[in-house]
């Protein structure tokens, strides 16, 4: 649900976007958590590395967390030498939600996928409890 509403933020699937796959994934490498406050404070930065809420219109005054952010990533890469593990952080819209980003090297096992228009079970739900708008005969 959450994903959903990251990638769709109007709530409205359409044609085309019937072709995105849709992963379910088993067996989570380890991974570093920007979820953890004690994380976020040990590495000296706050909740706006989560939410990409980042200040970049400030013309020649940049907003300092892109430098930190920038030097903390070269440092995560160098760290695990060039062999990072999975970052996981805060969704956007839902403050309990949690997003993954993986690398080449650190990838989750895949339990199954299928196309966005086939996983009717999740379709269903998209438009009955979340307000979403599917083509219709994704549903016939």
């Amino acid at each position: 649900m959450v994903a959903a509403r990251e990638r769709f933020p109007g709530r409205i699937l359409t044609e085309s976007e019937g072709s995105l796959w849709l992963v379910r994934l088993d067996d989570m490498p380890s991974a570093l958590h920007l979820t953890h406050q004690a994380n976020l404070d040990a590495l000296g930065v706050d909740d706006r590395v989560n939410t990409g809420r980042i200040d970049v219109d400030r013309g020649d005054d940049p907003d300092p967390l892109l430098d930190t952010c920038g030097r903390l990533m070269d440092a995560f890469y160098d760290w695990w030498n060039g062999r990072p593990p999975p970052i996981v952080y805060r969704a956007r819209t839902s403050p309990s939600g949690r997003s993954v980003v993986f690398t080449a090297t650190a990838q989750a096992k895949v339990d199954s996928a299928e196309p966005l228009r086939d996983a009717t079970a999740l379709l269903v739900y998209l438009v009955m409890h979340a307000g979403f708008t599917v083509p219709g005969d994704w549903l016939a």
